[in-house]
């Protein structure tokens, strides 16, 4: 079972989604599913970068379209956020303290500001929303978030490409197990994360109250 199952995901034909979409496929993911699951964006990247590695992307290729999908969100947090939009307040409801903590370093350290939330998970979209509330001009905008989402995404990516090298050099002869270790360490990881960043948020909300 467990051969025939691998032998699956080390085709490009691994999933549905991937035969059909391919490099579209990754842009929808991040403009879409990516919004709407708890799924953390570096585990997708990791993911991205590994199935580069199998060959069933071109790595530049398919971290183009990546960082085209965080850019093209991002783009419409940051108008949102720049007319008030109910659905960003919501988004921040309770997390005033956090948002003012950051929305303080944007104004006096922009570049160092946006790295580091691009690198905790699931707070990158808290970048285009204090730049935008901030009154960021676009411009502005554009160079520091591109800046930091292009080196968030080479950085996962090549990570996804480290991680398939050097499973292979350790498990050489056992693909299908190589695949198990890495799929197995990749829900650990999410699990964690999940598990970070709900306890980050209900810290900060109570913090609120």
């Amino acid at each position: 079972m467990y051969s025939s199952v691998f032998t699956l995901l080390d085709s490009p034909q691994f999933s549905p989604f991937i035969q059909h979409f391919g490099y579209l496929g990754i842009y929808i993911w991040f403009i879409s599913f990516d919004q709407i699951t708890p799924f953390p964006e570096e585990i997708s990247l990791l993911i991205v970068g590994y199935l580069s590695a199998l060959g069933v992307f071109n790595p530049i290729l398919a971290g183009a379209c990546s960082l085209l999908g965080f850019f093209t969100i991002d783009t419409i947090y940051f108008f949102l956020s720049k007319k008030g939009s109910a659905f960003i307040r919501k988004k921040t409801k309770g997390l005033s303290d956090l948002m003012q903590r950051y929305r303080d370093k944007i104004k006096q350290h922009s570049l160092k500001a946006f790295f580091i939330l691009c690198f905790i998970p699931r707070m990158r979209l808290f970048a285009p929303i204090l730049a935008g509330s901030s009154g960021y001009s676009y411009k502005r905008f554009f160079l520091l978030d591109g800046a930091a989402l292009f080196v968030f995404t080479a950085i996962y990516t090549s990570l996804g490409l480290i991680f398939y090298k050097s499973l292979s050099h350790l498990i050489s002869e056992v693909k299908g197990l190589q695949n198990i270790i890495f799929f197995g360490g990749i829900a650990m990881i999410a699990i964690i994360i999940i598990v970070f960043v709900i306890r980050r948020k209900k810290k900060a909300r109570k913090n609120e109250k």
